[in-house]
Parts: structure tokens; sequence; C-alpha cells
């Protein structure tokens, strides 16, 4: 139950007996999960298995522009409210 109460202090949350009780027995079964999950044979397991057991592979596009550098910098521009400079001015937002 010591554990239960650090672990409470430090997230700054107050339990009661109830809750402290249902958070010990759950923590029980996590922790008995887990130890199942040591006695797994591993042993003839490939690496590459580990890494992509679903068999998908990431596709990526080229990441390119499809548009000429300042193109929309004008039409931008002139749908903002304040500007200055050529740049969009806002409110400070750190002091």
């Amino acid at each position: 139950m010591v554990d239960i109460e650090k672990l409470a202090l430090l997230a700054r949350i107050k339990l009661g007996s109830n809750e402290k009780e249902k958070l010990r027995t759950e923590f029980e079964d996590v922790l008995n999960y887990i130890s199942k999950l040591t006695e797994v044979d591993v042993e003839d397991v490939d690496d590459k298995e580990i890494f992509n057991a679903s068999g998908l592979e990431n596709v990526e596009r080229e990441d390119k522009a499809t548009n000429k550098p300042g193109e929309f910098s004008n039409s931008l521009l002139e749908a903002a409210p304040f500007t200055e400079g050529g740049y969009v001015k806002v409110k400070r937002a750190l002091e």
C-alpha cells in the first residue's frame, strides 16, 4: 500500500481507502501479466519479425513544393487583419 500512496503523492492526487485497494489489485494484475511475458520463448524469433510484425511498409512521397516561392504571399498578406513590413503582425504572446 505504501507504493500506491507514494505514487498518489507524486501524481498529486488524493485517494480514498477503496481507491487504494482497487489500484493495488490493478497494479498486481498488470505486474502479473508482465511477468508472464518474461516466460515467452523468443530465442528463435528473428529481429526483423519483431520490428515489422505487421508486414506493412511506410509509403512516402517526395516532399516538394508545387507552387513558386512567394506566389501566394501577397494574397495571404492582404487577407491578414494587420501586416507590417511584409509580415503578418500579431499580438505579443510572450513577455
